[in-house]
């Protein structure tokens, strides 16, 4: 009984070894860490995020950033798991999106694509912005970074889409706002809580479409509180700047009455646009008519590379350019400092002087030559040797 015991654990023993050695040679041909590595296991996730494959690319990429922290494609590793995020929507992803574009904008501010994810910020709170009257949060989140992305991106080819969005949240805060003013000016007669309201449209939002309707409320507001005076100035403003608007005969009218005089119109601009029925019930089941794009930064909705970040990324294939640096990465560590990244692959400027230098390496020896061979045949032997084993006892 003891001696049966016994050849079973030996024979259990020789298994688990067999198991290791086959476990250890999938790693030494799939999983070893070597140079070049990073590249095939970033271009292998790539492929996976073009088709949708998002978990499997996520995991293939945080492979590239934790085992290759030096690599020089661990920029767009980070930047690609938000792009899979954001792809793939619903409100825990892009929340999820929006910490990895933040994480990447502060550890690689000088990166060419800061612009763009910083934009993309926005956009992942834009997607996110419910009816104007209803909460409001996400619409001041991307306002508040639509505003620092325009400050800190004034040179970007970008420029004109940032402000474009702006202007477009701007009108949904100025909608809420305005909604507020009209339910305490109408239905309770609170025209103090009225007038701060109407105050916030006219003087935050420039652009909002209805601000001549905001500048009629606010002046009739202070004047129910027995400040003409100020009052006439939001006339002024109405009757000079929107002399088409239908207030700006009531504004006129009100400023002969206060003994103050009627200004001459500044342009001839057409009164405000105002939707009609159909587009008031798409404002209040939320089409807030927003432009966002629903690509990734470096990916887009159908698999493919967005063409307008094509200069600055150079492709994917080319990542030193991408990163800022030949062949380095700068990012800022928790302390504020900058960190130079030098490629896991050994490449620095060292390697590259020796590329230029016009005298060409010398081949190997053929005693050489045959060392390696013979080096690589034997390991080859062993390797059958352990796979045999291990079918024998599978």
């Amino acid at each position: 009984m003891k001696l049966r015991s016994l050849v079973i654990l030996l024979l259990l023993a020789v298994f688990i070894v067999a198991g290791c050695g086959r476990a250890k040679d999938q790693v030494a041909n799939g999983d070893e860490v070597r140079p070049g590595r990073d590249k095939e296991l970033y271009e292998e996730a790539l492929k996976k995020l073009r088709k949708g494959r998002y978990d499997e690319a996520r995991l293939l990429f945080h492979v590239v950033i934790t085992t290759y922290a030096d690599s020089e494609y661990l920029p767009l590793a980070k930047l690609a798991i938000a792009d899979s995020f954001y792809l793939e929507g619903g409100s825990s992803n892009l929340e999820q999106a929006i910490g990895g574009y933040k994480d990447f904008a502060q550890y690689f501010p000088t990166h060419p694509l800061t612009c763009h994810v910083k934009l993309k910020i926005a956009e992942a709170y834009m997607r996110q912005i419910p009816a104007y009257n209803r909460d409001w949060t996400k619409a001041k989140q991307a306002e508040h970074n639509l505003l620092a992305t325009l400050s800190s991106c004034q040179n970007s080819p970008l420029k004109p889409q940032i402000e474009e969005r702006l202007r477009q949240v701007q009108q949904v805060l100025g909608l809420h706002e305005q909604a507020i003013g009209d339910y305490y000016f109408e239905r309770r007669q609170a025209y103090k809580a009225a007038e701060g309201r109407y105050r916030d449209v006219v003087t935050k939002y420039p652009y909002f479409t209805y601000r001549d309707k905001a500048l009629y409320r606010l002046s009739l507001a202070l004047i129910e509180q027995e400040q003409p005076e100020e009052a006439a100035q939001y006339l002024t403003e109405l009757a000079r700047d929107y002399p088409n608007s239908e207030y700006a005969k009531d504004a006129r009218d009100y400023l002969e009455k206060l003994g103050k005089p009627v200004p001459t119109p500044s342009n001839d601009n057409p009164a405000p646009e105002r939707p009609g029925l159909l587009g008031k019930f798409a404002l209040i089941i939320g089409r807030n008519e927003l432009t966002i794009s629903k690509d990734g930064v470096l990916v887009s909705k159908k698999g493919e590379v967005e063409e307008d970040i094509a200069k600055a990324q150079e492709g994917l294939e080319n990542p030193i350019n991408a990163t800022g640096g030949a062949g380095q990465s700068i990012r800022v560590s928790s302390t504020g400092g900058a960190i130079t990244s030098t490629p896991a692959n050994g490449s620095s400027n060292k390697a590259a002087t020796e590329n230029n230098n016009p005298v060409k390496a010398q081949p190997a020896s053929s005693g050489e030559t045959k060392k390696e061979n013979n080096k690589k045949e034997g390991n080859k032997k062993q390797q059958k040797k352990k796979s045999l084993l291990g079918r024998i006892f599978r």
